[in-house]
């Protein structure tokens, strides 16, 4: 039966491979066979039909098993193939089938290949992978063979568990385990070596360190310490020979050469205290070394003796040099500080008791000495009051001779006084001690809502304060002297231009009261602002300030005019009433008012808008006495004049000013005695100035000074040397013209007036 299934399925196979043959021709002839003439039974036809089909069988057998066997072959490999692509077993066809040996054989065989190739490409993936993942692990763990042991294991473990195949497994786990122990290897060789030389350097750098200290110790003369420092020195050595053959190859020479480093030190610390010694010096100190020169220690080469001595007399040499630069810097300290002792106790700045203590041991028995107590003696010049120090001037130039020295030298204290005054009065009173400073922020305008004092208030206490101090200053330096240091006007002054009008006015209305300070930030570039601010009109500040603004934008709102425009008519209108100086500030504060006057965009100069402009910052400037004299504010130039001519002795007085007094001789003469006659006739000479003198104004509000007729220079005040300045407010104008009109009436009413003279030339 199984010989009939596989005839059958042979007859099947070779039917489906023969219709892929190309198309036959029809067979004939049977077997080759010829007819013959024996008669064709039916017998003879099967049997003749058996004969051929057992040929057919065996002639299909002989062309179709090869085929098909090839056939299954092929299909055995195609199997293996999606086999290992899936992960799948191969499935076998029956064994009953046609070529089912072949399939087997060559499902086995493809296989076999393809696990090898795969395992090929495995091992050359995983020896790229172990090769980086090791590299990794050795620079990762460097410094610590430990941690790379143990990263390589964990990583071979984690491979090898991977691979189920057990022969492959282990010739894996082999190669990896070879591979991580070499690197292994090579980072602890590698981590011993750097271990070794940091325990070198450590080891080094504590002998360099205490081989420092100790000759440290051994030059400062402590010996013991030294000694005991020694001991640590050595043991640092033998530790370093331990692990370094180069260093124990010359341990003995290298203790040595500690030793003789100690020894070298002492000796030149004794050397040293000898020459630093002022009863023995620098000389004896030689000496010692010529002693030592021929004598050569226990453990020190002849030449390295003399190179020692030649050292240490190198190093003799730089300690005399040291010893004679001392000598002359502690002179010149010496003279540098009398010389500033004698400059502040001379301008009579606080000095405490230690340091005049060390000043005055510092020279003593050199020719400062005397300088610096004449210094203390000046001081008290330098603390006294402008009236008090032109008394002991005074006093000095009585004693002729014997006070001339003492004179010269309040002359150029004065002199230095004034300097400094001009500089910083307010500072410079405050470093004399003649006031202690009151805290004061020149740009505080308003009070912090946020906090729970009131800054603004507490400020303007101590402005208040500070004005105090200066009319002190006043008195004490013979000047106007402003409340605000100089440090505090250069403030003032950057701050300008930053400000709005309403803070401008503001802060004129917050200084109006001392008005030196004007003239103070007048000098360091805020004239306009100065000018305006004293002349106190809010309204003509308010126009400046708004010029100004116009100006500040770019480009400007009005054409900025040419100095060749107006120049001429600044000129014109103000005269000589001003230096140059103030001349300037006014002059731009014209300007200022100018530019918030016209029209925006306004191109053309208008001269008379420019002097109206002239007339508004000044207050007014107008011919008074025959000269241009700028006006108070609101005061009419025959009031001006009016107030002088009608002043008296008494109202000079009044003012503060004391008259001087003079006898001249009068020629006189008569009808009835028509010889000439001399008389001797009291004259009031400062009234006379007063009476005649040129009115000039100076820099502050309504301030007025009279230049004498006779002499050309200003009417004096009490000290005899600072202008004396008249202030005039329009109270002063109404009470003068009250009393003139009284004396009128009074001159009027009685017959002294005499018949002829006209009422307003009647003169107290």
């Amino acid at each position: 039966m199984a010989v009939l299934l596989k005839q059958l399925e042979l007859t099947h196979l070779i039917g489906i491979i023969m219709a892929r043959q190309p198309r036959q021709q029809r067979i004939d002839v049977y077997g080759g066979f010829t007819s013959t003439g024996v008669d064709r039974t039916a017998g003879d036809k099967m049997r003749a039909l058996a004969g051929l089909g057992q040929t057919m069988q065996e002639a299909t057998l002989a062309i179709g098993k090869p085929i098909i066997e090839a056939k299954r072959a092929e299909e055995g490999a195609q199997a293996a193939e999606e086999a290992f692509e899936t992960g799948a077993e191969v499935k076998q066809i029956s064994a009953a089938k046609f070529g089912a040996s072949q399939f087997k054989a060559a499902a086995e065989q493809k296989t076999a290949e393809l696990q090898r190739n795969a395992e090929k490409i495995y091992r050359s993936e995983l020896g790229t992978e172990s090769a980086q993942t090791m590299a990794g692990f050795a620079e990762q763990f460097k410094d610590d063979p430990v941690g790379f042991s143990s990263a390589a294991e964990n990583y071979i473990k984690g491979t090898v568990s991977s691979i189920t195949d057990p022969v492959l497994a282990a010739d894996i786990n082999d190669k990896l385990t070879r591979s991580a122990l070499a690197t292994g290897q090579n980072i602890q060789s590698a981590f011993e070596t750097k271990q070794t030389n940091e325990n070198i350097v450590t080891l080094g750098n504590n002998i360099s360190s205490n081989i420092r200290e100790a000759n440290r110790l051994s030059r400062a003369g402590r010996a013991d310490e030294a000694a005991a420092i020694l001991e640590n020195i050595s043991a640092d050595q033998d530790s370093l020979a331990d692990i370094s053959p180069k260093f124990k190859a010359q341990l003995q020479n290298e203790k040595r050469k500690v030793k003789n480093g100690l020894y070298e030190n002492k000796i030149s610390g004794e050397l040293d205290a000898i020459a630093d010694d002022p009863e023995q010096g620098i000389s004896a100190a030689y000496a010692k070394l010529d002693e030592l020169q021929g004598k050569v220690p226990k453990g020190y080469d002849p030449a390295e003796w003399d190179a020692f001595i030649q050292n240490t007399q190198t190093d003799l040499g730089r300690t005399k040099s040291r010893i004679q630069s001392a000598a002359a810097a502690a002179t010149k300290k010496a003279e540098e500080d009398a010389t500033n002792y004698v400059a502040s106790v001379s301008a009579g700045f606080v000095v405490s008791e230690e340091e005049t203590a060390a000043v005055m041991a510092g020279v003593e028995g050199t020719k400062y000495e005397d300088a610096v107590k004449q210094a203390q003696e000046i001081a008290q010049y330098s603390l006294a009051t402008a009236e008090e120090r032109a008394e002991l001037r005074a006093g000095a130039e009585a004693l002729g001779l014997d006070g001339i020295q003492m004179l010269e030298a309040m002359n150029v204290q004065e002199t230095r006084i004034n300097q400094a005054v001009q500089l910083d009065a307010y500072g410079f009173a405050v470093r004399q001690g003649i006031v202690e400073e009151v805290e004061f922020d020149p740009l505080l305008l308003q009070d912090d809502p946020d906090t729970p004092e009131n800054e603004y208030l507490a400020n303007q206490e101590n402005f208040k304060r500070r004005i105090e101090q200066s009319a002190v200053l006043t008195e004490q330096y013979g000047y106007a002297i402003s409340p605000l240091s100089a440090p505090e006007a250069r403030t003032l002054t950057n701050a300008l231009p930053n400000l709005d009008r309403a803070q401008k006015i503001a802060l004129a209305d917050v200084f109006k009261a001392a008005p030196g300070i004007w003239g103070q930030i007048a000098s360091k570039g805020a004239g306009s602002y100065a000018q305006l601010s004293a002349l106190g009109n809010k309204d003509v500040m308010n126009v400046a300030f708004n010029g100004q603004d116009r100006m500040a934008t770019s480009p400007p709102l009005v054409k900025p005019l040419r100095a060749e425009d107006y120049r001429a008519d600044f000129i014109e209108a103000v005269g000589n009433v001003y230096g140059p100086e103030d001349s300037e500030s006014t002059m731009q504060a014209a300007l200022d008012y100018y530019y918030g006057t016209v029209d925006l965009g306004s191109e053309v100069y208008d001269r008379g808008t420019f002097k109206d402009a002239i007339q508004a910052v000044t207050g007014g400037i107008r011919k008074v006495r025959g000269v241009l004299t700028q006006l108070p504010e609101g005061i009419e130039a025959s009031d001006l004049e009016m107030y002088f001519d009608d002043m008296t002795a008494e109202d000079l007085l009044e003012a503060g000013l004391e008259s001087t007094v003079a006898e001249e001789d009068v020629i006189g003469g008569s009808f009835v005695f028509p010889f000439v006659t001399r008389e001797a006739e009291t004259v009031n000479k400062t009234l006379e100035a007063v009476h005649n003198g040129t009115i000039k104004a100076v820099p502050g509000e309504n301030k007025y000074i009279i230049l004498d007729p006779d002499t050309g220079f200003a009417v004096p005040g009490p000290d005899g040397k600072t202008n004396f300045e008249f202030t005039i407010k329009q109270s002063d104008i109404s009470k003068m013209i009250a009393k003139r009109n009284a004396l009128i009436n009074r001159y009027a009413r009685s017959g002294i007036s005499g018949a002829g003279v006209p009422i307003a030339n009647v003169r107290p």
